[in-house]
């Protein structure tokens, strides 16, 4: 098995079944959050008739009151390790379909190389190491920490930045705040809008900027790592072709081995692999639960 898909198998864990099962309930629960988020507002619009006797109007519109406001950082919040807890399954279940493909695409003569039998070894430009090599390499808790700082930057950045719902919330909220009442429609059937805040202003720019900083941190901490790995990157791919160089002219006798025990592996290894189960992180354990107990 290649180095870059042991780190999500054991021998115990979740079928693949039930992965994919668990990752659909997960995405299901992203959408539901997503829902509740869709028609974020700050603002309680009222509409009334010019000459109307009225003093509140009536109510077309409620905007998101404190209580509202105080479930939005939960809610992405939980968007954010369910996309987690995703990728990690959704990688898993991947990684055990390519192995599976790979047994059942290498060849006699690959087989051959594999274990050490005679074939004509050609020398080949060396492999370029890319970030997703490293990546490969870390372990459980280091690589699951790298998927959780994506899955947390696009779940807050999507809301937060230009467009996203909050920004936008936030943005009507400053306007409508300035220009309280709008109005629709000429003479007698002229309608007015008065619009008020439904929660302080004071407390929207608190949530944002906290928003604001925990993405921040995030980015700081997600930069580091890809800056590290691309100069392990590159180092790594020096290192390679200074020995390419010094091997080019070398040739070597590899070894070969019989077509039926080849076969025999084939179908032995597949079903290996295929029985393999997917480890759940220490940091999904309780995410895991959670979505465990929607099956019940």
């Amino acid at each position: 098995m290649e180095k870059v898909n042991e780190v999500f198998f054991s021998e115990k864990g979740l079928t693949s079944t039930s992965a994919s099962h668990l990752a659909d309930l997960a995405q299901e629960t992203v959408l539901g959050n997503e829902a509740k988020l869709k028609n974020m507002s700050f603002i309680t619009t009222k509409v009334d008739i010019v000459g109307s006797l009225s003093e509140s109007g009536k109510t077309v519109s409620l905007g998101y009151d404190e209580k509202g406001l105080s479930e939005v950082k939960g809610l992405l919040e939980e968007i954010a390790e369910m996309n987690a807890f995703c990728a990690w399954m959704r990688e898993a279940i991947k990684a055990k379909e390519r192995e599976i493909q790979q047994i059942n695409r290498c060849s006699f003569d690959e087989w051959c190389q594999l274990f050490g039998y005679p074939v004509i070894e050609k020398t080949e430009l060396p492999k370029e190491i890319r970030a997703e090599d490293l990546i490969a390499e870390m372990n459980v808790k280091e690589r699951n920490r790298y998927f959780t700082l994506e899955a947390i930057a696009a779940t807050i950045g999507k809301y937060i930045h230009p467009g996203g719902k909050f920004s936008d919330a936030r943005e009507e909220l400053l306007t409508k705040t300035m220009k309280p009442y709008t109005a629709d429609g000429t003479g007698k059937d002229t309608l007015i809008y008065s619009h008020t805040a439904s929660v302080s202003q004071e407390k929207v720019e608190e949530v944002f900027f906290e928003l604001q900083k925990i993405h921040r941190q995030n980015e700081r901490e997600l930069n580091r790592i890809k800056f590290a790995l691309k100069r392990e990157s590159d180092r790594l791919n020096l290192e390679s072709q200074q020995k390419y160089k010094s091997e080019l002219d070398k040739a070597s006798l590899q070894y070969k081995r019989m077509f039926s025990q080849y076969k025999e592996w084939q179908i032995k290894e597949s079903d290996r692999v295929s029985k393999l189960k997917i480890i759940v992180p220490d940091e999904l354990q309780t995410t895991y639960e959670k979505l465990s107990l929607l099956e019940e």
